[in-house]
Parts: structure tokens; sequence; C-alpha cells
């Protein structure tokens, strides 16, 4: 077999794009180096999100090559940086198996105490999911509205998904402005009360959740990002198109990168159905998207979502919502950070059992 190395990018500083006197917007020049980035995790974010890196919160402007651009932004709820660690998501088997014990309070019983506990308060408040279907949670905190649902599918295909349903929330004027995953859960959060909008009836969670999201949508998605090219580089290089150890020439990641970019392009335009974009696009869907394993939770939920609009957050969201903002900095301020962060995590906690408002 191949093992191809996971690739880094640059993350350069730029300035944000504005438009020109002319109306059009200004090119984008590059600055300092803030540091490199697995591409794992950049290839799945399109321009204009936002994520923490360096002690900064920053928004993508472009990817060109092998350098990410981006620019100093201003958001609270950021996405957190992932790495390969994260593309080994729980099995089909065992998520089918935790929802089955979920599903069953007499199996609460096998479970820590604490646990067990957790769960009961899950059911006082709002529900416990079943063993089939989906639950969607609802609920306003801090100003921001929040949409939590929980496939268990991992979260390789809960990433997927958010990046999908925020489009669609993003069509129907729910106005998400981003998501955060793990592998059992994801959360949604914008500006709109989602809640509201499904009980009145101008948002529908079937139609939210249909199955033809990875039609349409998802060939958009794609388009905009660069995880094509990217999963197409690594084609070319086990294919024999691209030779990085040739004996006295070998290629730097640059180099790869503009030859694979170079034909990637010449392919998609003069022959899409070449034998590697074929492949690129399978290894795209089962290794980095779990596009089968998202269609097969798509129609297993078909017709059996729940919603549960909330007065606060439910204590099985707590979890997925402490990851936002996991992002290290390192400095004399680590214990008030960590002193701050703690304190966050009480509070949310305390929040989910009702004993404090948000």
């Amino acid at each position: 077999g191949t093992i191809v190395e996971a690739p880094m990018l640059k993350v350069r500083l730029t300035r944000a794009r504005k438009a020109s006197g002319a109306g059009r917007p200004r090119p984008l020049s590059g600055g300092r180096v803030l540091g490199e980035m697995e591409e794992y995790f950049l290839t799945s974010l399109s321009p204009g999100d936002t994520f923490v890196f360096a002690g900064e919160t920053l928004k993508l402007e472009a990817v060109r090559d092998t350098e990410a651009l981006v620019s100093r932004a201003r958001d609270a709820d950021a996405k957190v940086p992932s790495y390969q660690g994260g593309r080994f998501p729980i099995s089909i088997h065992l998520a089918a198996r935790v929802r089955a014990m979920l599903a069953d309070p007499e199996q609460w019983q096998k479970l820590p105490a604490q646990v067990a506990q957790w769960l009961s308060l899950q059911a006082e408040i709002s529900r416990v999911p079943d063993e089939s279907g989906l639950l969607v949670e609802t609920f306003a905190r801090a100003a921001r509205y929040y949409m939590t649902c929980y496939p268990f599918e991992g979260r390789l295909a809960h990433q997927t998904l958010g990046m999908l349903l925020t489009r669609r929330l993003e069509r129907a004027g729910a106005r998400p402005m981003g998501f955060v995953a793990n592998d059992y859960a994801l959360s949604v959060w914008g500006l709109r009360d989602v809640g509201l909008m499904i009980e009145q009836g101008s948002l529908r969670l079937e139609d939210l959740f249909s199955s033809d999201m990875l039609g349409d949508d998802l060939e958009a998605w794609l388009d905009e990002s660069s995880l094509m090219k990217r999963t197409f580089r690594d084609c070319a290089m086990i294919g024999g198109l691209i030779e990085q150890q040739f004996p006295g020439q070998k290629k730097t990641g640059r180099q790869v990168t503009f030859s694979a970019d170079l034909i990637f392009d010449v392919l998609r335009t003069h022959q899409p159905d070449h034998v590697l974009l074929q492949a690129a696009r399978n290894d795209a869907s089962t290794g980095l998207l779990e596009i089968g394993r998202l269609g097969h939770m798509l129609s297993r939920i078909s017709g059996q979502i729940t919603h549960c609009r909330l007065d606060h957050v439910s204590p099985l969201a707590v979890p997925v919502l402490m990851e936002m903002g996991k992002e290290p900095i390192r400095g004399a301020a680590d214990d008030d950070l960590l002193g701050e962060a703690a304190a966050r995590n009480t509070r949310l906690i305390m929040e989910a059992s009702g004993l404090i408002g948000d």
C-alpha cells in the first residue's frame, strides 16, 4: 500500500477583503506567517469561516497553493481546529449499541452512577434519544439560539452534516453563525430562534434533514472548498501521475501541490469523468466526509425526528458546547484562562441541571 504524508499549510495573515473604488474586491496581499496547520482542517472550511489559531480568532479568506490566507476577526464562537486524530470516529456497530443502551433505561444501571443520574436528568428536562430516530433540541443561551441534534454517527459524519445544515439554514433565513461537533452530537448556533421557526411552520425538520442534501448542497460545498483538489493530489501520487521522490529530483510539497492543482483543473475542464477524478471523489466521500454513513443515517431518521424546545441547555448538550473555544494559549495567563474556562463550564453544567438561569 501507500501512506501519504499529511501535508501542512502555512497560515499567513492578510487584510480582510474590502471593495476597491471600482466596487471589486481588492486582491489579497500576504503578510507574516502565524504558523502551520494540517491541511485536513483547513480544507473543511469555506471562505468566511472563523477559527482559533495562535491565540487569535481568524477568518479564512482563501486557500492558495500551500498557504491559507487569513485575516483577524471578532467571533466568540469560532471553530476549534481538529487534527488527524479526529479522523477515526466510532464505528457503525458501536454507535448502534450506544443508541440502544441509551434508549433502554434498564441498561442505565450498568453505567457509572454519575452517568445514570445525568441521563435521568436529561429525561426530566428533555428526552433521551431513541434507538432509530433523531432528537433535535432548540434553546437560547447568551443571546444566541442553538439547535442540537444527536445522530451518534461519529465526528466526520457530523462535521459534514454541520456544513450542509448551515447552508440550508442560511437559505431558510435562520442566520446560522457556526457549528461544533463531536462523536455523538452536533450543535448549530445562529441569530434567529430555530425552535420558533419550527413551531410556526416556516422551517420543517423533515425538509432540513432530507437526504437530498447529499445532492446539490454537497456538490456546491465541494466546489467552494479545496477538499477535492487535496484528495486528487493523493490519488495522483499513489497512481504514479506525480512522482515526488524521484532520485536526484525530489519535489517539495509546494511543487507537488502546483502540479496536482494544474492537472486537476485541466482534467475537470476537459475530462470530468477521468478515473482519477472519480477516485478522488470516492476517497473524499468515504474517508473524509463519510457520505455513505451520513446517507444511511438520513434514511434511518426519516419520519422519526423529535423536536424539543427547551428553556435552557440540556444535560446531553453540555459536552458538545464545551468543545467551543478549546484551543490552548500558552503564556503567563495560563492559570487565569484555565480558571475562566472552569467557571464557564461549571456555569454551563448548572444551567443544564436547572440550578441557575442562562
